[in-house]
Formats: C-alpha cells, structure tokens, sequence
C-alpha cells in the first residue's frame, strides 16, 4: 500500500479522496496541503488525514508519490518541486502550461529516476477501453477521417470566480482538450501536424451568479478554435472547441473507416454510450458500458450535449493506482509523462498555429498506450 500526499485542496480533489477510499486498494492518501491553510484543513478534518505544509509534505519520508491538484498555471511548478524531492508525481491536467516546460519535467522525471503521470485517466475507463477495442478489432476499417466537439456557453453563467478560464492558460482547448486528446492518441497514437483558426466571440464576460454576480471580467485567450489535426496513422480529425455556444447536438467524438463509423462517448467521463456502424452501412448498433468496470454509474453526467443520460461513470483515480502498479512491477505506465507531453504538444501547436496562422508540426510522438483490459483493472479495484 503506497503512502500518497495530495497537494491543492480546490473543488477536483474531493473525487480523488472519495475514490481512493471507495476504489482503489494499492494507495492511501495520509495527508494534504495547500497555499490556503483553511483548503487543506477542510479535507484534512473531513477525511481524517494530517494536514501539513507543501514543504513538510515534500520532505516526509513516509510519503513515496504525490498527486498535484493546483490550478494549471501552478503546475509545473509544484510538480518540479516533486520531482526534485525524488518522490513520484502524478498531476491533474494539463501537464503544464507550456511545450517547454513540460519536456524539463519529464528530463527531470528521468533524471530523478522516478514516476512522472498525469491525468486525465477518462480514457481507462470503460467508454474509452471498448472503443478501442473496437478500433484495435479493425470493426470500421482504416479510419482515415473523424471529428470531435467540446461546446458550452461560457463558465461565467455557473462558476463564481470564473476569471482563470479566460486568461493565459486557460480557454476550451486547455481546459477540456486533454480528455478529447487523450481520448484520440489512445485511439489512433501520435499526432503529426495540426492547423487552427482562432477567435473571441466575446471581448467582455459577466459573471452571473455568486458574491460576484454582475462584475465585468476581460477575455485575454482564444475562446473558439477549429483546428485539424493529422495522424501518423494517416487520419485526419477536425477539431472545434468553444466557450461561445449555447448549445449543440454534436458528438463529442466519431470516427470514420473504410467500412464503417464510431461514435465515442463523452471523454470527460469514464462510462457513456458507444454507437458502431460496421460492414458498410446499415444501422447503428448500440454498445453499453454501464454493467462494465469503469463504466457503472455512480454520477451525474457534466456532458454538454442535450440528448445524453443524466448520469454516468466517474472514476478519476485509476491513473494514479495504475501507475503505482506500474512502479510495484517496473513497467511503463499509461498516463505517462510521455504521453502527457505529447497531448500538451498538441494543445500548445494549435494555440500557437491559431496565432501564427500557419501550419505546425508536432515537436513530440509517444507510444499509443496498452489496451486497459478487465484483467488489468481488477487487482487495483474494490467495492464495484
């Protein structure tokens, strides 16, 4: 049983508390920290674990991996310092801010000879694994073509301090593109080259609800992108990520073969819906994931798109204990820093296109992680 610390005690941490408990038997979170004192002691007092200082956190000997939770701009920051302590890091997404940053954290993950994860770990789950399967069972042939769609109105309509997300660091591809990108390198491996067009539909946000209700807040990062995206595989994806629209009825993913579609469920989430049509035509069949690992219910759905279940599956978590298996048995894992990097080199290439208005191509490649299959799961899960 590996001893873990969690650093950033914001809104995300709680799900990784409650599943560690709930879930995963290879890891105990004994601790916590965060810059605000009162953060920490809330999760502390609620889960019954120290609270402590970053620093004090950072020089235990009994803590062996920490899991960063910050806000992204803190990254790679706290991250590095991690590493430095030679202690294992696993950190929410995105792995940092910038291309560059990201790589000194994986030479120094090496360096160190230690772990290097981050999330998201959607794509282990259920929705994610039977798509690939899918894919890896040559279901719709050579894909060749696909599209994915992340658009909501903006976060000032629900969040009350909703500043970050539109300010550097933040917008739709930085905030929810490593589920969509995650989502796809597990399904087709690395990206080549990518090509964007970019735009603020809104210079200015209100914020609607809270203490800060009515108070104007400046729009300082693309809102609206459309990109595409090209594999080494050969596929071409077209990307459209947006804070500017009030609603849609597209699919987050689908897939395009030479004998036949895919559309893959919500990345977001680790369960949802996946409707295959194979052997050239005809209907579409309907594949569930609720009675699978990682794909039973056991949340509402944040989904943006109107016509999809109120509930869904939510077991952010799995990376972390997937990576501790991976240390116990000296073997690479899948939510590599490797992995990681390449989805920020993605991101990064599309603002920068958008930008720059030209074609980029990709600085990095990663190797398509390993099918997740049940057998893998099991011995890491409890209570399902």
């Amino acid at each position: 049983m590996m001893k873990v610390g969690v650093i950033g005690c914001g809104n995300i941490a709680n799900i990784y508390f409650k599943n560690s408990l709930d879930h995963f038997n290879n890891f105990e979170i004994i601790t916590c920290a965060d810059i605000k004192e009162e953060a920490s002691k809330l999760y502390a007092d609620k889960y019954q674990i120290k609270q402590m200082s970053v620093d004090d956190l950072l020089s235990s000997d009994e803590i062996e991996l920490v899991i960063n939770l910050t806000i992204p701009n803190a990254h790679f920051e706290i991250s590095a310092l991690i590493l430095k302590a030679k202690k294992h890091s696993y950190s929410e997404k995105p792995l940092s801010i910038e291309f560059e940053d990201g790589q000194e954290l994986l030479n120094l993950a090496k360096e160190k000879n230690v772990y290097l994860g981050c999330a998201p770990d959607t794509f282990l789950g259920a929705g994610g694994q039977l798509a690939r399967k899918l894919v890896d069972e040559n279901k719709i042939g050579k894909i060749s073509l696909g599209s994915i769609a992340m658009a909501v109105p903006g976060h000032e309509i629900w969040h009350p301090n909703p500043d970050f997300y539109y300010q550097y660091g933040g917008g739709p591809v930085l905030d929810m593109g490593p589920y969509y990108f995650s989502s796809l390198v597990n399904l087709l491996g690395s990206a080549i080259s990518v090509e964007s067009k970019i735009r603020n539909v809104y210079e200015e946000r209100v914020i609607v609800s809270g203490d800060r209700q009515g108070e104007v807040i400046k729009v300082e990062t693309p809102t609206s992108i459309i990109s595409h995206i090209e594999f080494k595989s050969g596929a071409l994806i077209d990307a459209f990520f947006s804070f500017d629209i009030w609603k849609h009825n597209k699919n987050h993913i689908e897939l395009y073969g030479n004998s036949g579609s895919l559309n893959v469920p919500d990345p977001n989430m680790f369960g949802g819906e996946i409707l295959g049509c194979f052997n050239k035509g005809g209907d579409w069949k309907i594949f569930e994931t609720k009675e699978m690992i990682l794909g039973k219910y056991n949340v509402l759905n944040f989904s943006g798109k109107s016509n999809e279940v109120p509930i869904n599956a939510n077991y952010r978590g799995i990376g972390v204990s997937e990576m501790i298996d991976a240390i116990h048995n000296n073997r690479h894992h899948r939510c590599s820093g490797e992995f990681s990097l390449h989805v920020l080199d993605i991101m990064d290439s599309i603002l920068k296109s958008g930008k720059e208005k030209k074609k980029l191509k990709l600085r990095s490649e990663c190797s398509q992680p390993k099918f997740f299959s049940e057998d893998d799961i099991k011995p890491l899960i409890s209570n399902l």
